[in-house]
């Protein structure tokens, strides 16, 4: 807004405008709108007419009068409202280019009402104060080195709480030297930190935190006040930049560890042997202040840059979930952005936007914005259409400071602020620290190519150390020897753990966990997961009871809970629905917590779960299964918001640090879930081989092919499998609810710790062939990596084997029952990777008459598991086998229903060899 706003119309534009904004007080510009909120126009709305009124404010009245304090009211507001734009908090700005928000002279106030005394009973509580005194106040707190916004907060608790803090930060906040020396040495440590890498290990990429050291200042404050505010553990996330300077000074990871990592004989200790570089590695560290223990874990991260922020949330809620942290106050996320990843990657709103929903709350996050003012070569006017980076913070109603990254005390302060500000309401605070990169994106790069002005700027400006020890200088507070001799202690302490790793240098690697005891090789046998016949009517009588005046939907009650209590209590078939919930019952009773969030699935995408019943009377909902909940062992399913990338995000990350829970996300529909393609691609598929990171994640896909058109039937399998190697995750594709069943147990029970990937059925769920008897889910019972086939065909007869996954056998076995056809075994592939090659070889050594071997899948030739087993199916029989399936296709599917029936009906047949097809 420019300072001069009140002098640019003619008091008939200002009366039009009075008008405008009595009709719509949100479509006038701020300034105007608090100008015009204490001050009606006189007679006719027309001001009075001055002398020089392009000059000066078209009213003149006395501070002391009510007018006058009405338009000190509105002097206030605007600096409340507007005063962050005009605040000093950007190191590259020039003093001259400060402004103000608004003139006294705009306001109609003279210069000899400047020491006049006033009394405005809403601040400063009613102290008496000049003109002059008002405005040096509101100067000093709200365009110093701090801008504050937060007029966009609804909440007037929340307002009124902030505004207090700020208005008391005026009168002045002093540290004492001990802190101030205290935050010069941190600053020391991590400029010269950097520079140290840059010397030893010239060339060497570290994505240097040069120039913006004061985030060492912040988080420093920030972690030594976190006891004091009954934080125990601290969740934290961040990108590449800097973080190998906060490894070192806020982690304390050892210095001899880091060096040696750049080292090119540094080999990790890992079962994979595949590890990741340096700057995307995390650790997890207990820091005691005064005596108290503060547990740190800095996740790791790939170079997308915002992708661990949903994980550290997700980290966050299942710490408080295991600490019975029903409070939230005693494990704080804290994540730290670029400004052109927090205003450019859509996955932050999306993360924002779960800050506040029952099933993913975390208490508040701490915000740290390292404020480049720059992306790779971007600028912030090519990176973003909105003023500020933390605009979509807006949305929240989260406060947002914008803090200079040069004044260590106001970066304390705002530590402070910020964390007193999350303990008592339980929201997000962004802290948007303004500093700028003083090298590349990289220490190689020449900023200077793109960038020319701002990197002049930078390279004549001393760093925040050298200005910061000036200025503890000019306050006695520190002498140039004491200086000297605190860069030499902090640059000998390097030089020492340096010299220590070059004459040991396998002494400083640290340990990784090594491979489970009892993990083979694969194929790996199922562990039994059968239960017992009390367990399973005791969770049946669970599933099919109601409270007392409950009345469900009566076609819930007619088609579906009905259903359940005879196969429950008649001994009748299990559906999918049933089949799961009977799973979660089990896991339940065994002390295990289940938790499944998802886009509408508490009721299922296709109404087939209904874990939650809603009063058809009063809309009161039960969930049948937390009858099972105990202590910290609970049952969670909620609804997720619209989104893919973020939810899943999060379940990663509670199944990272809730390693004996069943974390399942689940997708609306299985091609979905490429909208969540980083979150699989570079934590759930790669984690283990990068980071030795285990999680049993279990992602519920539904897939298959009845004629819904290209975004409604593939879940893409291909890519999936395309992941697999190393032994890193577990891809099924069940025919029944009973394998289901197993598969979810044996997900808890296995002793290997991998992602489960579960292609869900659609129509299946209901389909009269694909129930379960009771009998399948009792002990000593199991998951099958292969299904024989149930016809039991005469070895003698069969020359033909079809290979199969999922719900195509169903329509394979229909065909051949209609056809009469007697040559032909069906063998499902329940689990395609890791394949069970034993038990594949194992089943077909009885038909050794087979010639014609067949892989049939309803998906193109270059998507679904063809690519996958085509060759290892080959090697596996020394045979070449046939296609039976669509054609290669640039979509999944066909759209219209015809043509879907006609290609099924061609693959089908096509199964069946030349002579089934005329």
């Amino acid at each position: 807004m420019n300072a001069s706003i009140f002098s640019r119309l003619t008091p008939e534009e200002i009366t039009a405008l009075h008008e405008t904004w009595k009709n719509d007080p949100l479509s006038v510009d701020p300034l105007w709108a608090a100008y015009f909120e204490g001050y009606e126009l006189g007679s006719g709305g027309a001001p009075r007419e001055e002398e020089n009124a392009a000059d000066a404010s078209p009213y003149t009245v006395p501070p002391e009068s009510a007018e006058g304090r009405g338009r000190v009211n509105q002097l206030i507001r605007a600096y409340r409202v507007m005063g962050h734009k005009c605040a000093r908090f950007n190191p590259l700005d020039s003093p001259e280019e400060a402004t103000v928000p608004v003139r006294p002279e705009e306001l109609g106030f003279r210069p000899e009402d400047m020491d006049q005394p006033i009394n405005i009973g809403t601040f400063q509580k009613g102290r008496i104060f000049t003109l002059r005194e008002i405005i040096a106040h509101l100067r000093n707190t709200y365009c110093g080195a701090i801008g504050f916004e937060y007029q966009h907060i609804d909440n007037l608790e929340i307002r009124s709480w902030i505004e207090e803090k700020i208005d008391r930060r005026a009168d002045g906040v002093d540290y004492g030297p001990e802190t101030r020396r205290d935050a010069f040495i941190h600053l020391c440590k991590a400029e010269l930190f950097e520079e140290f890498l840059g010397k030893r290990f010239i060339g060497e990429k570290r994505f240097s935190l040069e120039g913006g050291e004061g985030a060492i200042v912040l988080l420093d404050a920030l972690v030594k006040r976190c006891p004091a505010a009954a934080i125990s553990h601290v969740e934290m996330g961040m990108a590449h930049r800097g973080r190998l300077n906060v490894l070192a000074n806020i982690l304390h990871k050892p210095l001899k560890t880091i060096f040696y990592e750049f080292t090119p004989d540094y080999l990790p200790e890992s079962p994979i042997g595949r590890s990741d570089v340096k700057y995307h590695l995390g650790y997890a560290a207990t820091r005691h202040v005064d005596g108290v223990p503060l547990h740190i874990n800095l996740s790791s991260n790939p170079s997308h840059l915002e992708a661990v922020y949903p994980v550290v949330e997700g980290r966050a809620r299942a710490r408080q979930h295991s600490l019975d942290d029903m409070e939230r106050k005693h494990v704080l996320p804290l994540i730290l952005h670029g400004d052109a990843a927090f205003a450019g990657q859509g996955l932050v709103a999306e993360v924002l936007n779960l800050s506040q929903l029952k099933g993913y709350r975390t208490g508040g996050s701490i915000h740290l914005i390292i404020n480049n003012q720059i992306g790779f070569t971007t600028s912030p006017d090519e990176a973003r259409s909105s003023h500020y980076a933390t605009d979509v913070a807006q949305m929240l109603e989260a406060p947002i400071l914008h803090i200079n990254g040069e004044s260590p005390e106001n970066l304390i302060w705002a530590a402070e602020f910020a964390l007193q500000f999350r303990q008592k309401f339980g929201r997000d605070i962004i802290l948007d620290m303004y500093c700028y990169r003083r090298l590349g994106h990289n220490e190689t790069d020449q900023a200077a190519f793109t960038a020319p002005m701002q990197t002049k700027k930078i390279e004549a400006r001393p760093t925040a150390a050298a200005l910061y020890g000036t200025l503890l200088r000019e306050r006695g507070e520190l002498t140039e020897q004491e200086e000297h001799g605190i860069r030499e202690r902090i640059w000998n302490g390097m030089q020492q753990a340096y010299d220590q790793m070059k004459e040991h240098p396998a002494d400083y690697i640290l340990p990784v966990s090594a491979p489970d005891a009892d993990e083979s090789p694969i194929p790996r046998l199922s562990v039994r997961t059968g239960i017992s016949p009390d367990l399973f009517r005791r969770i049946g009588d669970i599933l099919t009871e109601l409270p007392e005046n409950f009345t469900p939907h009566p076609t819930l009650e007619k088609r579906f809970l009905s259903r359940r209590r005879e196969a429950f209590r008649e001994d009748g078939p299990l559906d999918w629905a049933m089949a799961e919930s009977l799973a979660w019952g089990s896991l339940l009773t065994e002390n295990h917590t289940v938790r499944l969030s998802g886009q509408d699935c508490q009721r299922g995408t296709f109404s087939q779960r209904h874990a939650v019943l809603h009063d058809f009377n009063n809309g009161s909902v039960y969930t049948p299964l937390e009858k099972l909940n105990h202590g910290t062992t609970a049952f969670r399913i909620y609804n997720s918001s619209l989104s893919e990338a973020s939810v899943l995000g999060f379940e990663y990350g509670y199944a990272l640090e809730s390693q004996d829970a069943l974390v399942m996300w689940e997708a609306q529909f299985g091609d979905f879930a490429n909208g969540a393609q980083v979150i699989v691609d570079q934590f759930i598929a790669a984690a283990e081989a990068k980071w030795h990171q285990k999680c049993r994640i279990v992602l519920l896909l539904p897939h298959g092919y009845e004629g819904a058109g290209s975004e409604h039937s593939s879940a893409r399998m291909e890519r999936y499998l395309q992941l697999c190697a190393d032994d890193n995750m577990q891809v099924i594709n069940p025919t029944t609810p009973a394998q289901y069943f197993h598969a979810l147990r044996r997900q808890i029970h296995q002793n290997v710790h991998k992602p489960l990937i579960v292609f869900t059925p659609k129509s299946l769920l209901s389909r009269p062939e694909a129930a379960s008897a009771r009998r399948e889910f009792l002990a000593p019972s199991r998951f099958h990596e292969v299904l024989a086939d149930p016809e039991s065909p005469a070895p003698d007869k069969i020359t033909r084997a079809v290979f199969c996954t999922g719900k195509i056998y169903y329509d394979l076995d229909a065909y051949r029952k209609e056809h009469g056809i007697a040559d032909t075994v069906i063998i499902r592939v329940e689990q395609i990777y890791p394949l069970a090659q034993e038990q594949l070889t194992y089943l077909l050594a009885p038909y050794q008459k087979v010639r014609d071997f067949v892989w049939c899948q309803e998906e193109p030739s270059n998507m679904g598991a063809w690519g996958h087993l085509r060759n290892r199916l080959g090697r596996l029989f020394a045979t070449s086998f046939r296609y039976a399936g669509r054609p290669p296709m640039a979509c999944p599917a066909e759209g219209a229903k015809a043509l879907h029936a006609a290609a099924q009906k061609r693959l089908i047949a096509t199964a069946f060899g030349p002579r089934a097809q005329s």
